[in-house]
């Protein structure tokens, strides 16, 4: 039997999702490697702004060209906008996060937000943890406090980063939970249009007050050749391929299955930080990241 036919015969309500959320946190793990480097040249504000405008102009002109069509007629906009103000805040801490740590490091604390999504679930969604899942989640936990106590010793981690790191944590589990629910009324598409669209309103909005409407100071990242590949990167593959390969997943799994994927997230963004961005990697900081990562394991494994 071919290859082609061994898909064929695999259940394509399990192995789909699976796949679709295993590239969407291989993206995302590497979108810390490309936010890291535009935060050289743009502030986060004006970085994110052109991230999601670039990334709805392209959806924007999928929609226009008749290849995709989204109705959000007669649906919950209530839990649609919550949805896209969690995304807002979400972004808005993730990027500081980097800014005041680094990439391997928020790449690994960011693995806790399982942990999170778990607790969540289990209180808005009757999605209940095993006591396997309730002992192993203690890990996770003093793996980033090992990691941060490394990180605060080298100088790599500031007080506002820790903060950062912990709201992004928090916020990535709600965001998880309320992106399942919505799943029950909008499309793949339709939320991730949705969200990118709130976000590029939102940063956009911000980046002007933050430049005091100076549009030259808005528009002079763009000189640099740098800036401009890592936004085309971060709108085509880490926000509209990722957020429509993990919100299809998220409409096929529980928020604690789905969760396990962080780990991917974790891996990836630590391997862009060490081998690309050079940053160091020590035998303290080592095994918070392995505490963090079987923690996980054990927490989200069938």
């Amino acid at each position: 039997m071919n290859f082609t036919k061994q898909l064929k015969n695999l259940d394509s309500s399990s192995f789909l999702p699976i796949l679709c959320a295993s590239i969407g946190h291989i993206l995302w793990g590497f979108s810390y490697l490309f936010t890291k480097t535009a935060l050289q040249t743009a502030s986060s504000n004006v970085l994110l702004s052109y991230r999601f405008l670039f990334a709805t102009l392209v959806m924007t002109l999928l929609i226009l060209s008749g290849n995709v069509r989204v109705s959000y007629k007669g649906k919950n906009w209530k839990i649609a906008l919550l949805l896209a103000a969690l995304q807002l805040l979400y972004y808005s801490f993730e990027t500081y996060s980097i800014q005041y740590t680094n990439a391997t490091i928020s790449g690994a604390v960011l693995a806790v937000s399982p942990i999170i999504a778990i607790v969540f679930a289990l209180i808005f969604l009757k999605e209940y943890p095993t006591r396997r899942q309730a002992i192993f989640s203690i890990l996770p936990v003093l793996g980033v406090v090992i990691m941060t106590v490394a990180g605060s010793s080298l100088g790599i981690i500031q007080s506002k980063g820790v903060f950062f790191l912990a709201m992004t944590c928090i916020i990535s589990g709600a965001y998880k939970t309320v992106n399942r629910k919505t799943s029950e009324d909008f499309s793949s598409f339709e939320r991730t249009y949705l969200v990118l669209t709130a976000s590029a309103i939102g940063f956009t909005i911000s980046a002007f007050k933050e430049v005091g409407g100076d549009l030259g100071m808005y528009l002079a990242p763009l000189s640099v050749p740098s800036f401009i590949i890592a936004v085309v990167i971060l709108g085509v593959f880490c926000s509209i391929g990722a957020n429509l390969l993990v919100n299809y997943a998220v409409g096929k799994m529980a928020v604690v299955k789905l969760s396990s994927f962080g780990a991917i997230t974790t891996l990836c963004s630590m391997f862009a930080g060490v081998i690309f961005l050079g940053e160091p990697m020590t035998p303290s900081l080592l095994i918070g990241a392995f505490m963090i990562l079987v923690g996980i394991y054990q927490v989200t494994k069938p």
